[in-house]
């Protein structure tokens, strides 16, 4: 949120966060363009009775401890997901970084929902990650810049390499 008030204000150029703390595509303030939607899987300790289960979904979990992000829109990002599929999630603990999140995973303290760029880079024997294909959960990363200003040379430029950046993730 702070950054769209720096955007707001002219301190910043373009602003990058999840949708979560993006303003509505009706706000006449900005022009959004989003970048990508990284899905997020279900981490669960390696002996979770539903590690294995087929067609897992995200409300077959809603009586499990959860473990949220400790900064940041994940929080928002957890509770929009799970409240989705029906419950609201108990959150058990929380921590800041995927490492710290994924070794509460790998200890059995809960489970978590970890976005998929994420989870390529962090690895834990203890720690299995589920697809969950019925629900499909996302995080949306979205560009921002004052409603106008994407046509200057500069932003113009950042703005395509964001999204040839964006490109090779999907």
């Amino acid at each position: 949120a702070q950054a769209y008030e720096l955007l707001t204000a002219g301190e910043v150029d373009l602003a990058l966060s999840l949708a979560a703390h993006a303003p509505t595509a009706r706000d006449p303030r900005f022009s959004l363009f989003p970048l990508l939607a990284d899905p997020l899987d279900v981490a669960l300790p390696a002996g979770h009775p539903l590690a294995g289960a087929p067609g897992l979904r995200l409300a077959d979990l809603a009586a499990d401890r959860w473990i949220f992000g400790g900064s940041g829109p994940w929080s928002e990002i957890t509770t929009a997901a799970c409240e989705a599929a029906g419950f609201v999630p108990e959150q058990a603990h929380s921590a800041a970084g995927w490492t710290a999140i994924l070794a509460l995973v790998e200890a059995g303290m809960g489970v978590a929902l970890v976005p998929r760029m994420a989870s390529r880079e962090q690895r834990r024997e203890g720690v299995v990650m589920r697809v969950l294909e019925a629900d499909r959960p996302r995080r949306h990363v979205v560009a921002a810049v004052r409603h106008g200003a994407e046509s200057g040379p500069a932003v113009a430029r950042v703005l395509a390499a964001l999204t040839e950046t964006a490109r090779s993730f999907s």
